[in-house]
């Protein structure tokens, strides 16, 4: 089971994959997405096997918008059934699958948890729109507004008391922040800097089996933004990966996911 997988993203006008054997789970994904990226957390940590189809987003093939007509990824396939959105997939296989139960239980800790991730939601926005104009003033503004919620998610880290905002290990909303905080390390490391709680989260964080599994180096992270920036959005960088399919009608995808 590959965690990120590195097989080429298929685009508009190829010929869709095989459907998935029985009983085998299939995610659509991007390499770079870090809404991809929650999801597959979550699969690694609880050791999930699965296959993966990357899709060109810039390009999106008519038979992946067959399947999810909002666009997005990732989405999940399974002997038929079809589901999407990041929280809404990471929650399900969570419910689903065997092993350490990663969602917290206690309603008031999931709400507390919330409150945290929006905060933290609100940083990210700000990161965000910062990368995505070159206007001076929009992005000042965007900057304050990551430090105001940055600065709110750091205040909600002194004061937690284990190691993990889910606890003593990382739960879903660990997962679910993660992936976004790594973006953050890569390309604005000295944002980190200026909240110490979050920096030592970032650490333990980064220590984490399924974080390891699933993280791309910096310089691939940076590389993939700024096409993004430019708006010339090459996913196939790094090491890339070829499907072999049995067949364009059926069978089985015979490549290691």
């Amino acid at each position: 089971m590959a965690a990120m997988s590195n097989l080429r993203h298929l685009k508009r006008g190829e010929v869709g994959p095989p459907p998935p054997a029985q009983d085998v789970l299939r995610v659509y994904g991007m390499k770079f997405c870090p809404y991809v990226q929650r999801l597959k957390l979550v699969l690694t940590a609880k050791g999930i096997e699965h296959e993966t189809v990357n899709i060109n987003l810039a390009k999106k093939p008519k038979w992946f918008l067959a399947k999810n007509p909002r666009g997005k990824v990732p989405v999940i396939e399974k002997n038929g059934e079809i589901l999407y959105e990041s929280d809404i997939t990471s929650e399900y296989v969570d419910e689903v699958y065997p092993g350490r139960r990663l969602r917290t239980s206690d309603p008031f800790r999931r709400a507390k948890e919330m409150i945290a991730l929006g905060d933290f939601t609100e940083g990210m926005s700000g990161i965000y729109g910062f990368i995505q104009t070159s206007n001076n003033q929009k992005q000042n503004t965007h900057l304050i507004q990551a430090r105001k919620g940055f600065a709110k998610f750091d205040k909600i880290m002194q004061t937690n008391a284990h190691r993990y905002l889910c606890g003593n290990q990382p739960g879903m909303t660990d997962y679910m922040i993660w992936p976004h905080l790594e973006r953050i390390g890569a390309t604005r490391p000295e944002i980190l800097a200026l909240y110490p709680a979050i920096q030592v989260y970032f650490g333990r964080m980064g220590e984490d089996d399924a974080v390891k599994a699933c993280r791309h180096s910096d310089g691939l992270h940076r590389q993939f933004i700024d096409g993004y920036k430019r708006r010339n959005w090459v996913y196939d960088l790094g090491t890339v990966e070829e499907y072999r399919f049995v067949s364009s009608t059926g069978g089985k995808l015979k490549s290691k996911m």
